[in-house]
């Protein structure tokens, strides 16, 4: 047998910083969308379902968008080159149109706005995904994306300090500060990547004929190993939940706590340090027991969570459940991904199966905020979390197939190239 490279397990924390930073600079834009954009929509739409169901529409293009420029960037990496272009060009492209939401003067103009961000923002989201499985060895997944998740969930502390010191004096200002850091980040992010050496397949052009987007879909619901399918299908219903939970508890606070728009929107300063703190210990939990299964319990708390907001009436008790909340997703967000990208058959495909995972979470995203804003129509906003909660536990179950059908945490492992 061939000797292993001695650095094949070694954790390469330059790449997972600057990853964590291009992770930073997308998701400053994302959850400041979540956060903001369903109250500018109030000022239009009365109705919580609408509202809903424009909030997962921006999703709805993260279907087709993703997995197909993630495909093509798989393609451009396998024959030498890197996945950089995509993301320097596409994220001042997103910036503009982001920084252009609040100067809206319409329904009309709002609705050309999202839907052009939307469609950008989503080009490279899956791209910058995979960037842990570019420049990490299998067994330091999980961790890895344990750092970048600690990236997407500063955003959520620069999301609510910009809510509550911004938003409510200059709104256009607000907007305009997640954009720069889109820009800014990005660019310090792949300029750092650009000195390390990514590993294993990704380290030099491969000439193996390449399969297509298409093949690569099917298999996986034609293939006796329904781990994939399995997994995919429990993505959808947890990354719906937390987005419907998300994007609907601004405007909830503002009819049940009667809080302000700022206010409201800086609730997350709390949930944000919950999960920089269970980031990477759930990673290492997962990784000397059971992903799958630490992703399971993950979504029970986060129903226990939502149990918790239904019954606070301050906000500092929404803020500590809220909290709980984070801990639960931090479970599940960090584990799950790290899960596909290690039972996918041909790791030259990372990328494509980054973007089916992002396909799927989008799938739930577009349907599940609708969902639940249709529940809160047909009873009242003050049921909403309780109906949450309701979607969490239904969200553990299909994870719970996945922890019935997961092998042992040896076999969870690729075999490395000899």
């Amino acid at each position: 047998m061939a000797e292993r490279n001695p650095d094949i397990s070694r954790f390469n924390k330059k790449a997972a910083f600057f990853v964590a930073l291009a992770m930073f600079a997308q998701e400053s834009v994302w959850n400041f969308y979540d956060a903001q954009v369903p109250a500018s929509l109030r000022q239009y739409i009365g109705s919580a379902a609408v509202i809903g169901l424009l909030m997962g529409m921006d999703n709805l293009l993260g279907i087709f968008v993703q997995p197909w420029m993630a495909h093509k960037a798989d393609q451009h990496k396998a024959k030498g080159g890197n996945r950089f272009r995509f993301l320097l060009i596409g994220a001042p492209v997103a910036a503009v149109l982001f920084a252009f939401i609040p100067w809206a003067i319409s329904f009309e103009m709002l609705l050309v706005a999202m839907v052009g961000f939307a469609f950008v923002a989503n080009g490279f989201k899956s791209i910058a995904e995979s960037l842990t499985a570019d420049y990490q060895a299998p067994n330091h997944r999980s961790k890895g994306n344990a750092v970048a998740r600690i990236g997407v969930a500063l955003t959520i502390l620069a999301s609510a300090a910009i809510s509550y010191v911004v938003v409510d004096k200059d709104l256009r200002l607000a907007f305009f500060i997640p954009a720069v850091l889109l820009v800014i980040g990005m660019y310090v992010a792949c300029k750092g990547l650009s000195s390390q050496a990514p590993h294993g397949t990704a380290q030099g052009a491969d000439e193996s004929p390449q399969l297509g987007l298409k093949a690569l879909v099917l298999d996986i619901f034609t293939s006796p190993d329904k781990r994939r399918l399995l997994l995919l299908l429990a993505v959808f219903g947890a990354n719906g939940t937390w987005t419907a939970i998300r994007s609907q508890l601004t405007p909830y606070l503002m009819e049940v706590l009667d809080l302000s728009r700022g206010t409201a929107g800086s609730i997350g300063f709390p949930a944000g340090i919950a999960f920089l703190v269970a980031a990477i210990p759930v990673a290492i939990i997962a990784d000397r027991t059971s992903r799958a299964a630490v992703c399971m319990l993950g979504m029970l708390v986060v129903a226990l969570g939502c149990i918790a907001v239904f019954f606070a009436t301050s906000t500092v008790q929404v803020s500590m459940a809220m909290a709980l909340v984070a801990v639960g997703w931090a479970a599940f967000a960090i584990n799950a991904i790290a899960i596909l990208w290690s039972i996918v058959p041909n790791q030259k495909y990372l990328g494509t199966y980054t973007g089916l995972y992002w396909t799927a979470a989008a799938i739930g995203q577009t349907l599940m905020p609708a969902f639940l804003g249709l529940l809160v129509d047909l009873t009242a906003w003050r049921y909403m979390m309780l109906h949450a909660a309701v979607l969490s536990c239904l969200s553990a179950l299909l994870v719970l197939k996945v922890v019935r059908s997961s092998p042992s945490r040896r076999q969870e492992q690729p075999e490395e190239a000899a």
